[in-house]
């Protein structure tokens, strides 16, 4: 039966006490190396002085706005105050360029993330589609005892059901939707929350700095045959049998993909120490304990 899961650090509590249950974002960190998966997931260990994702909380305040303005019944005020509250203490500044000795807009701005919302409220006033479940955090068994946890952004009723999901993104094509593991386990969770089929929409917000703001909205519509949702849930009992396997045996293998966000992986400390002896010493000094859950909530 799926549940709705309390956002308050359910999915690690559930864990510690055995449970097989994951996201997929601990699936794509396994995926990418078992090591980092260890540190990341199994020790909860976060940098003590990383600088904050400037469009990770761009993203999470654009949420905190549609949410805002779908659960008022659109109003535009209350979004915009709930995107502002969340994005100020972010605000990307502007820089300098040496090269012209001029400088150089932020992206990243309060007034850009307003102008975008402002945009989204205007062509989508209109939709009328009947809103049942907004930001709901699920979890559900896909066999062998394991779960795979989510948290849908929205479900709307059409002539169907339809399962949305917002992305904000300077690469607004790059969101390849067939595979897509993540809205996969959306329509999982959401036929199992609703009992009925349901379908996908991709609800993309663009950033860019020189694209007009009428471009930089578009929703898709898509969808999953039977068929593929079986290669899914196969792959993901896999991975999952795999994470399971170096659970029990205490053994992270390094994938030696270091950079695998186009920076240098935040554990690369750990993984290139002399000897086992220092570990503890280093993990003292360099990094705070804070699991990753996505299901906290978000002030």
């Amino acid at each position: 039966m799926t549940n709705p899961l309390r956002p308050n650090g359910v999915l690690q509590d559930l864990r510690a006490s055995g449970v097989d249950i994951y996201d997929n974002s601990m699936i794509a960190s396994f995926i990418t190396c078992p090591r980092m998966f260890r540190y990341r997931h199994q020790k909860g260990l976060i940098p003590k002085h990383r600088e904050p994702s400037i469009p990770l909380h761009f993203g999470l305040s654009v949420h905190l706005a549609l949410q805002a303005w779908q659960s008022t019944k659109k109003d535009d005020q209350q979004a915009m105050q709930a995107f502002v509250a969340s994005f100020t203490p972010f605000e990307e500044p502007s820089s300098f360029s040496p090269k012209t000795n001029k400088e150089l807009a932020a992206t990243y701005t309060v007034l850009y993330g307003c102008t975008v919302l402002d945009e989204y409220f205007r062509r989508y006033r209109n939709d009328v589609r009947e809103v049942i479940a907004l930001e709901t955090p699920l979890a559900e068994e896909v066999g062998d005892g394991m779960f795979i946890a989510g948290r849908v952004d929205k479900i709307v009723r059409a002539q169907g059901l339809v399962f949305a999901d917002y992305k904000t993104s300077k690469y607004m094509t790059g969101v390849l939707i067939n595979p897509n593991p993540q809205f996969m386990t959306y329509k999982f969770l959401s036929e199992k929350l609703t009992g009925k089929p349901v379908s996908g929409e991709l609800d993309m917000i663009g950033v860019s700095k020189t694209k007009p703001v009428d471009e930089l909205l578009r929703r898709e519509p898509f969808n999953y045959t039977d068929y593929q949702m079986e290669a899914w849930r196969r792959s993901l009992l896999g991975w999952m049998r795999r994470i399971k396997l170096c659970v029990q045996t205490d053994e992270w293998e390094q994938s030696w993909r270091c950079q695998p966000f186009f920076r240098d992986c935040d554990y690369i400390p750990l993984c290139t120490l002399p000897e086992p002896n220092m570990e503890d010493r280093l993990i003292e000094t360099m990094y705070d304990t804070d699991y990753w859950d996505p299901f906290k909530e978000t002030d």
